[in-house]
């Protein structure tokens, strides 16, 4: 646009240069004899629509030119904009595959009940449910296990390091009742470095066989387990 500006300038003046010196040739003699300022007026009011025209036409040059670094500026917001949500979604990605990796170093704890006994101490009756606990994953470190009535940690156990397909026992001894919210919390560091937590819900109840303790695991932060449809 801009050439085509000066291009359209550069003919209009040439064509009223033209025009302008047709109109005063025979009158040349009567700019010799007259004094500078009529000059001077004469000349300002011959060239002043050129000047005027070219005024405009800078106008619209100038307001072209804003239009394109606005567009251009527009483009380099939409590309900023697109730039960002790309490293949004690399970061999300990476952190999905962080977590991913993170989640294969945790161990895959399983907690069953062996049974309860009855034992006599010093005239007391004791009741102690036996649980189980085999970790079928990675190897964990710093164990505790505890057990929880009501929110409330009742006793807690201290164990030796989880490697793959290793077992562990615990004899709860007069801490879970019958139809009592209960729960064991596994607590644990992992080959990473980071520590982790695995929770089982407990029911205990009892039936024609005697007493029976139901576990059901929990999942982890993040995670989910599939429902099954009635």
């Amino acid at each position: 646009m801009r050439n085509g500006l000066i291009w359209v300038g550069t003919i209009f003046t040439l064509l009223y240069v033209v025009g302008l010196t047709w109109f005063i040739f025979d009158r040349l003699p009567q700019l010799q004899t007259m004094e500078l300022n009529s000059v001077g007026d004469f000349l300002a009011g011959a060239f002043g629509p050129i000047a005027f025209f070219w005024l405009i036409l800078g106008f619209m040059q100038q307001g072209a030119e804003l239009r394109l670094s606005a567009d251009a500026l527009k483009m380099q917001a939409e590309e900023l904009r697109a730039s960002v949500m790309q490293q949004t979604e690399m970061v999300k990605a990476q952190n999905s595959s962080l977590l991913h990796q993170e989640r294969l170093l945790e161990p895959l704890l399983e907690v069953s009940f062996e049974g309860n006994t009855i034992r006599f101490n010093e005239g007391d009756r004791l009741s102690i449910d036996s649980f189980s606990i085999i970790n079928r994953g990675n190897y964990c470190e710093h164990v505790f296990a505890s057990v929880l009535v009501r929110g409330e940690e009742v006793v807690t156990f201290r164990l030796p390091p989880f490697n793959k397909d290793s077992r562990r026992t615990l004899d709860v001894v007069d801490s879970i009742n019958i139809n009592e919210d209960s729960e064991i919390q596994i607590h644990y560091k992992k080959t990473s470095g980071k520590e982790g937590v695995q929770r089982f819900t407990l029911f205990k109840f009892e039936s024609r066989d005697g007493v029976g303790v139901q576990v059901i695991k929990q999942p982890l932060p993040g995670e989910s387990f599939p429902k099954i449809g009635c």
